[in-house]
């Protein structure tokens, strides 16, 4: 493969990026990488210049630098290669490089999806989702989410398995949410990990399991969900699911707290408040009440009055 490179040869340029980029055959190197995929990329070769915005967009064997990502995946995106398309929408998506343009984002992603490009038609469902860059329109993204899912991508199969559960685009069907979410779940995402639980505890699309509902909840939190810290978290102070334990919520809950939870800003506040295995800690109590009533928590502003007429802050909370 050097041999030809060596003669002009762009396909084995292009290819031999590819092994020095995985280290193939090869030492691994990002600078030989990104020399070889310029050669073949100035040749005209769509897959070396993708390949080559890739490395400018991440900083990878060269300077991060969007503008060339931008004008390397325009080339490539020209010559129809469906990575390439895929990456010009996400610089188009985000600004980078180029100017903001949900509209062009979404162009690019359609070209990429209709190449069959995996991630392109999850970006080309949620755009229809949510219509951002065009106008909603849910039997389109059932459509693209379906086909991106039964390629065993996990994020369409989350999202799909969202649009069944809540009847978007598609009859209603708590069994097929459940059943994607549970594939995407397997494949530890922790959106579907948390729906997955959620299911669970409800007993819908599944057999009702507090049980179940806590494991999945603790596989997603222990990936720093903040919504399967919070259930979990709920679920260890109330015994449900999962042996009552007051020490667990608490660590719980401090973790959504870390991330800006103001839920859990409350949840510590009323957890110290009555007490951690029945040890009121009226300091601790005050400290996340004012935290979360300063994120505009009226819950915890109630509390803390209710502090204040029971003489249960002293001046130094104050």
């Amino acid at each position: 493969m050097s041999k030809a490179a060596n003669q002009g040869f762009v396909f084995a340029q292009s290819n031999l990026g590819g092994y020095y980029s995985m280290g193939q055959g090869v030492e691994k190197s990002a600078e030989q990488a990104v020399y070889w995929w310029r050669k073949a990329a100035e040749a005209g070769n769509a897959e070396a210049g993708a390949n080559l915005a890739r490395a400018y967009s991440l900083g990878e064997g060269v300077g991060r630098d969007d503008a060339l990502a931008a004008t390397w995946a325009q080339k490539a995106s020209d010559g129809r290669n469906a990575d390439a398309q895929y990456m010009l929408g996400i610089l188009y998506s985000q600004g980078r490089g180029v100017a903001q343009d949900n509209d062009l984002a979404f162009r690019w992603w359609m070209k990429a999806a209709v190449q069959g490009h995996v991630v392109a038609q999850y970006n080309v469902g949620v755009v229809y989702r949510d219509g951002q860059g065009v106008g909603k329109d849910e039997r389109q993204a059932f459509e693209w989410l379906s086909k991106a899912a039964d390629k065993d991508n996990d994020l369409a199969q989350f999202a799909l398995g969202g649009l069944y559960w809540d009847g978007l685009g598609v009859t209603k069907d708590p069994v097929q949410a459940a059943r994607l979410w549970r594939k995407a779940a397997d494949q530890r995402n922790a959106f579907a990990q948390k729906a997955l639980g959620t299911a669970y505890s409800e007993g819908a699309g599944v057999a009702q399991n507090s049980a179940d509902a806590a494991g999945w909840w603790l596989k997603a939190a222990r990936q720093g969900n903040v919504d399967a810290q919070l259930a979990l978290a709920y679920a260890s102070a109330n015994g449900v699911g999962i042996a009552r334990d007051d020490k667990a919520a608490e660590s719980w809950w401090l973790e959504a707290a870390k991330a800006g939870s103001v839920d859990a800003e409350f949840s510590l506040g009323s957890l110290y408040y009555r007490g951690v295995d029945g040890k009121p800690n009226y300091k601790e109590a005050a400290k996340w009440f004012f935290k979360a009533a300063g994120h505009g928590s009226s819950g915890a502003k109630t509390y803390l009055d209710l502090m204040k007429e029971n003489g249960q802050l002293d001046s130094k909370m104050l």
